[in-house]
């Protein structure tokens, strides 16, 4: 499943806000995503993913990660024109992540400690 995360400068109470409406409009269209409000910090760590941005504050460009312009929306100029956007980002195939680097000796994620199989 998707990603989206909504980030605004105005505070968590408005990327709430937007991540509401979002999820709204995509559930009355069928489509499944998850919406996140997120801070401008949450985005700064390593651990952050996400497949779409929705942000009324600037994005920088090295996070590789597509984003629309969440002010028609926020502003109620013109909130088709985001979910028109979001729409056709969400209808392209997922790119493909590359496997985060695990040193070597540590288990995978979630499942620490596991027994290890042996092969005859």
């Amino acid at each position: 499943m998707r990603t989206i995360a909504v980030v605004s400068g105005s505070g968590v109470t408005a990327s709430a806000h937007l991540a509401r409406q979002v999820r709204e409009h995509l559930a009355h269209r069928g489509i499944q995503a998850h919406v996140l409000p997120t801070t401008v910090m949450d985005m700064l760590s390593q651990d952050f993913h996400a497949d779409l941005i929705i942000a009324t504050v600037e994005i920088p460009q090295s996070l590789r990660i597509p984003v629309v312009s969440g002010m028609p929306l926020l502003l109620e100029t013109d909130p088709q024109v985001v979910f028109d956007d979001v729409e056709r980002l969400l209808a392209r195939p997922s790119p493909v992540r590359p496997a985060r680097h695990r040193p070597p000796g540590r288990p995978a994620p979630g499942r620490p400690g596991a027994p290890q199989r042996r092969t005859p």
